[in-house]
C-alpha cells in the first residue's frame, strides 16, 4: 500500500470517454468464458480444499491482472496476450483490483499512474476512466496516489485518494460528486468527524451501503454511513509495527485489518470493544509475511491476503494459523506460478470455473 509524500504537478487532462453501462457484455463476447450466472448471494459450485473459489490477483509490479483457480491454472488476464499498447494507454499497473457488483467488469486503480479504470470482463476493453494517465495531482480532475476503487451498485465510483487525504465518490460520466476530507498542511491527520481524512488507504462498501475506511494517519479505522456520517472511528490494535492497511467487515460487525510492515500481521478485533479475537503474526520462517496489505475472510472461514514482498497470495487456515494454499515462489517474476509484488485479491463467485469447458477453439 502507499506511503504519502507531496503531490506532484497537474496538466489538462484528455476528454472523458462516455462511460458504458454496467451490465454484462453481449453474448457473443462470452465465447472462452463462463456467464456471471451467479453472485457473493447466490454462489457457485464451491471448490473442495483451502481455496473455494477463484481469484483475482492485481499482480502490480508485473503490470498484470490474474484469475487463478484453485488448481493453480490462470484462466483470465489483463492484458490479454498480445494486447497491443495502444489499448493500454490508460495505465494497468493494477494496484488493486475489484470486480463489480454484477460480476461483469473489473476496476482497478494504479496508484502510480494516478488513475481508475473500468475494465470490461469478456471484451478486456477499458470502458470508464478517471485521472490522467502518468500525472499525479489533485482537484476535480486528478488523482495524487489512487487506492481501492470500487464501483457501486447505483453506478457512482468511489476511490481512496491517499495523497489528497480525501475520500471521493465520482459519477459515470467522470465527475466528483462527493468529496470527504481535503489536503492539509503539512502529515495529514485523522478526525473524520472534523473531515480531517489521513491517507486514506482503504474503503470497502458494505451492503447495506455503509464505508469501512482505514487511514494511515493514526492507524484509524471508522465506519461511515452512505452520507458520510461517522457511525465509529477507532484506532486499529497493536499491529507489530506496520501500519493499518485495508480493514474489512467479517460477519457480526468484526473487522480484519493488515499490518503493513515487516513482519507483517493479520488481526480480527471487535471495534466495539477493541478486543482481539484473531491474529496471524509469525516473526521469521517460511509462515513469516513481509508487508501483506489486503486480507479478507473466504466463505469457508480460511483468511486469503496478499502478501505483497514475499510475492506471493496465501490462504491461512484460521484454526491452525497454517498457510494451506499459496500461489507465487516468494521470487519476483512472471514465469509459472511467479508474482512481482502482488497488492490486491478479490473472489469470483460470479461464474462457474469449476464446472466449465470452454468451446472448441475459444
Amino acid at each position: 500500500m502507499a506511503t504519502a509524500s507531496a503531490a506532484a504537478a497537474t496538466a489538462t487532462p484528455p476528454a472523458t470517454p462516455a462511460a458504458t453501462a454496467t451490465g454484462q457484455a453481449a453474448p457473443a463476447a462470452l465465447a472462452g468464458l463462463p456467464p456471471a450466472r451467479y453472485s457473493p448471494q447466490n454462489p457457485p459450485p464451491a471448490w473442495s480444499g483451502p481455496l473455494p473459489y477463484p481469484i483475482l490477483v492485481a499482480d502490480e509490479q508485473n503490470d498484470r491482472i490474474l484469475e487463478i483457480t484453485p488448481d493453480k491454472r490462470i484462466v483470465w488476464s489483463y492484458p490479454a496476450p498480445r494486447t497491443t499498447a495502444l489499448s493500454r494507454s490508460y495505465g494497468t499497473s493494477g494496484d488493486d483490483a475489484f470486480f463489480s457488483p454484477d460480476g461483469g467488469s473489473i476496476v482497478t486503480n494504479d496508484e502510480d499512474g494516478g488513475t481508475i479504470i473500468r475494465i470490461d470482463y469478456y471484451t478486456r476493453q477499458v470502458t470508464w476512466h478517471f485521472g490522467v494517465p502518468g500525472q499525479l495531482g489533485g482537484g476535480p480532475t486528478h488523482l495524487n496516489y489512487p487506492d481501492d476503487a470500487y464501483l457501486l451498485p447505483d453506478g457512482n465510483t468511489i476511490v481512496a485518494d491517499i495523497r489528497n487525504c480525501r475520500e471521493l465518490v465520482i459519477a459515470p460520466d467522470a465527475k466528483i460528486v462527493t468529496q470527504w476530507g481535503r489536503p492539509q498542511q503539512g502529515y495529514c491527520q485523522t478526525d473524520p468527524a472534523a473531515g480531517l481524512f489521513g491517507y486514506p488507504n482503504g474503503d470497502t462498501p458494505l451492503p447495506n451501503g455503509d464505508i469501512l475506511m482505514s487511514f494511515i494517519s493514526g492507524d484509524r479505522i471508522a465506519l461511515l454511513s452512505p452520507a458520510g456520517q461517522v457511525l465509529w472511528n477507532v484506532e486499529s490494535p497493536d499491529l507489530h509495527g506496520g501500519y493499518v492497511s485495508d480493514a474489512q467487515p467479517l460477519p457480526g460487525g468484526d473487522v480484519l485489518v493488515c499490518g503493513y510492515g515487516k513482519p507483517g500481521s493479520v488481526i480480527e478485533f471487535d471495534p466495539r470493544t477493541g478486543r482481539v479475537l484473531w491474529e496471524y503474526y509469525v516473526t521469521s520462517g517460511p509462515g513469516e509475511l513481509n508487508h501483506p496489505s489486503f486480507a479478507t475472510q473466504l466463505p469457508n472461514g480460511n483468511i486469503l491476503l496478499n502478501d505483497d514482498d514475499n510475492n506471493r497470495v496465501l490462504v491461512i487456515d484460521r484454526a491452525t494459523k497454517q498457510i494451506v494454499w499459496q500461489y507465487g515462489t516468494g521470487v519476483a517474476g512472471t514465469g509459472p506460478g511467479q508474482l512481482n509484488h502482488p497488492d490486491g485479491v478479490d473472489v469470483d463467485m460470479w461464474r462457474d470455473w469449476l464446472h466449465f469447458s470452454p468451446p472448441a477453439g475459444a
